[in-house]
């Protein structure tokens, strides 16, 4: 039987957690209580109200995730919007249900009352939006309207069929007694001279059969016009075509247009598309002597493009050479379009259908449909699969026959829905079927009445998701997430060791400047009271070590600094400004204050970098400076680049100095290495380990390419940041 999972757990347990938790946040507490002393902090009255509004918030979180997946596979419904509100508003409601569970234990009313305000408002905001849709769609058409319309087109097709074979009765009743008062006129000049004393006798003969002839046209006239159809003759002498006014409104022109209407006239209203089959069904009915038929499109002069059928028939003279065509001309315009029409709704009605038996088929979720006696009169594969019965076993068995231990639970819910034709959602079931007997599983299910078009209840239609995994899965993450919190806190621990440790180095590293600074300053002092208290009297062997000692403590001051700079790097916040790299690179140029027998060449028309100036103005002086200072010659040339590589950009630095040799190449960057006497060249071997470390701090890489006596060149990348 369906169980809460909170059954499981100690209640005895849970109180105790809930209570420390209430006296932990004691000393916490604004003006306001949490929630939780409602419920006297009672264990069970607590842990319903959690599962509950957690168990909600969960479903009202999933649902919203199935409708913008219909909604992205069904994007030629309407109304697609109007789902996408419907589950925002689902998510308002299941964060309403999670800040319930929040509030129990920290009052944060003003938050849950936000939220509520929110949900309210996505609420209204729905519910205005679905009252402005419900006349659109009651406004779509139904299958019977549809199928009523195709009915009545069926009609109008074969009406218009009845009075096209009316007409071809009345066009060979024309044409035999055309044949006949042609045979009378041939006899009759066989026998003109009987005829001229019998000539009045012709004449009321000829008058009558004109007047005949004149009814059977007047009759013809109304019947094509009965059925919008417009006759036309062709004089094929001539070239010249005639029509009745009908004739003229299907090509879209006035009647008196037709006075001098021609074959080219009529070619130039066909569509180019068209005007090769018209020819050649028109030439092939002259030549074999048939009916000539022919379906294309004409445009009228206003632009517009109708679709027109051609029916005729060619008479020939004695030699059998045509003389002219008749025919009609219908506009079938409305017709293709009726035609499209109804193919493009039957299409999409199969599409529709076929996508619902698809979805029901074939849905990652058991459906089922129920009739009012509670039998199973439909399901689908997964359905039958979480049962573990065959479909065809399910039809017209219960829920007592299928799954005894969950049917009466079950059989309790259908009564409900079918008493009160409300749908119960989101419950969930937990038990035993036939496929795992033994094994307890879990089921999210949704119960909906199935009304029919007299408003009657025709069944109710179920969903049943398992969630057996899910609930799994919801234990161990929160497990995981215990583990996190303890992952967390030791993470803390460790970064306020790291922080300790680096503010104990930062006060060795000021000891170190002043401590070690200051008795370096008073020998240099000493050396120098010495040197200018002797006087003239020093000698000169002395005096050199006294100026040795002199360069030395500089130099030891200078390691020193270097030191503490190069301990600094990485840790200490360096702001981040834009700066043209132009100027910077001039700023720094300035300060190194070259010789005039150094030509520093630095390019114009730099981007704008967002960076550290600070760190990167270190860098290039560093690296122009010791191109300036390791020269083996009065003059000398220094060229900066600088090339766009994307994500970073990289600077180039380029001496014709006396070159290194690549057997230092890797020692350069140490700390402390120098390549020459220490005594001979000021220099405390760290400028390029504080470059390199700088560098790698950043993100960037440097690199040395150099020969003896061919100069030297250092290359780095630096990130780019924001340019423009």
């Amino acid at each position: 039987m369906a169980a809460c999972w909170l059954g499981l757990l100690g209640w005895d347990s849970i109180g105790q957690f809930y209570k420390g938790a209430s006296l932990g946040m004691g000393s916490a507490a604004s003006s306001f209580i949490p929630h939780g002393h409602c419920y006297l902090w009672q264990p069970g009255l607590v842990g319903l109200h959690v599962g509950s509004d957690v168990l909600i918030a969960l479903a009202y979180y999933s649902i919203p995730l199935t409708l913008y997946y219909f909604v992205r596979k069904r994007k030629d419904l309407p109304f697609n919007d109007i789902f996408l509100l419907f589950g925002a508003f689902i998510v308002a409601c299941g964060t309403t249900h999670l800040l319930e569970v929040w509030t129990l234990w920290h009052p944060d009313y003003w938050l849950s009352g936000s939220i509520k305000l929110l949900t309210a408002g996505i609420s209204l905001f729905t519910a205005k939006e679905l009252f402005s849709i419900v006349p659109n769609a009651l406004a779509l058409p139904s299958p019977t309207q549809l199928e009523q319309a195709n009915q009545e087109l069926q009609a109008q097709i074969a009406e218009r069929m009845a009075i096209e074979a009316e007409l071809k009765c009345y066009q060979a009743q024309l044409e035999d007694r055309v044949a006949e008062r042609t045979a009378q006129l041939e006899a009759s000049n066989h026998q003109m001279e009987e005829l001229l004393h019998r000539e009045q006798e012709a004449r009321s003969q000829t008058e009558q059969a004109r007047t005949e002839i004149q009814r059977y046209a007047n009759r013809l006239t109304l019947a094509l016009d009965a059925a919008e159809m417009g006759f036309w003759e062709w004089d094929i002498d001539s070239n010249r075509i005639t029509g009745t006014p009908q004739f003229a409104r299907i090509l879209g022109r006035e009647p008196s247009s037709l006075e001098n209407f021609g074959v080219e006239d009529w070619k130039a209203q066909i569509l180019p598309e068209d005007r090769a089959l018209a020819a050649s069904v028109t030439e092939a009915a002259i030549a074999q002597c048939q009916t000539f038929r022919c379906e294309y499109r004409l445009r009228h002069p206003n632009g517009s493009l109708r679709w027109v059928n051609s029916v005729g028939r060619c008479e020939y003279d004695a030699d059998g050479q045509p003389m002219q065509m008749s025919g009609v001309l219908i506009d079938t315009t409305q017709r293709r379009l009726d035609e499209a029409n109804l193919r493009e709704s039957e299409e999409t009605t199969r599409r529709q259908l076929a996508e619902i038996e698809a979805i029901y088929t074939t849905a990652p979720i058991g459906l089922c449909v129920f009739d009012t006696q509670f039998r199973y009169v439909r399901l689908n594969d997964f359905l039958a699969e979480i049962n573990g019965i065959p479909i065809e076993d399910h039809l017209g068995k219960t829920v007592w026959d299928i799954v005894p231990e969950l049917a009466e639970h079950q059989e309790r819910v259908l009564r409900q829905v079918a008493s009160t034709g409300q749908p119960v959602l989101n419950l969930e079931v937990q038990g035993e079927t036939p496929l795992k007997p033994g094994v307890l599983r879990d089921w999210l299910a949704n119960y909906y009445p199935l009304w029919g078009l007299d408003g009657n209840l025709q069944g109710i239609n179920v969903t049943v998701q398992e969630v057996t995994e899910r609930k799994r899965d919801e234990r161990e993450l929160e497990a995981r997430a215990q583990e996190l919190v303890q992952l967390n806190l030791l993470l803390a621990q460790s970064t306020a060791q790291v922080r300790e440790r680096n503010q104990e180095l930062d006060q060795f590293a000021y000891v170190v400047s002043h401590d070690l600074k200051a008795p370096l300053r008073a020998i240099a002092n000493l050396a120098y009271w010495i040197e200018e208290d002797l006087g003239d009297t020093l000698p000169d062997e002395t005096r050199q070590h006294l100026t040795l000692m002199q360069s030395r403590v500089r130099r030891m001051e200078g390691l020193i600094n270097g030191l503490l700079e190069y301990s600094r790097i990485g840790r200490s916040d360096t702001t981040t400004e834009t700066v043209n790299l132009t100027t910077l690179l001039h700023e720094v140029v300035d300060l190194l204050d070259p010789p005039d027998t150094v030509q520093i060449l630095v390019p114009e028309d730099l981007p704008t970098l967002t960076t550290k100036p600070l760190l990167l103005s270190q860098v290039l002086a560093n690296l122009i400076g010791n191109a300036i200072k390791h020269r083996d010659r009065p003059d000398g040339r220094v060229e900066v680049t600088v090339a766009d590589q994307g994500s970073h950009l990289r600077f180039t630095i380029t001496d014709d100095g006396p070159g290194i040799d690549p057997r230092y190449h890797d020692r350069i960057f140490a700390i402390f290495q120098t390549l020459k006497s220490k005594d001979d060249q000021e220099s405390t071997g760290i400028g390029l380990s504080i470059v390199k470390k700088i560098i790698d701090t950043e993100g960037g890489e440097i690199h040395l390419e150099s020969e003896l006596g061919q100069g030297t060149t250092f290359w780095f990348t630096w990130p780019k940041g924001g340019m423009e």
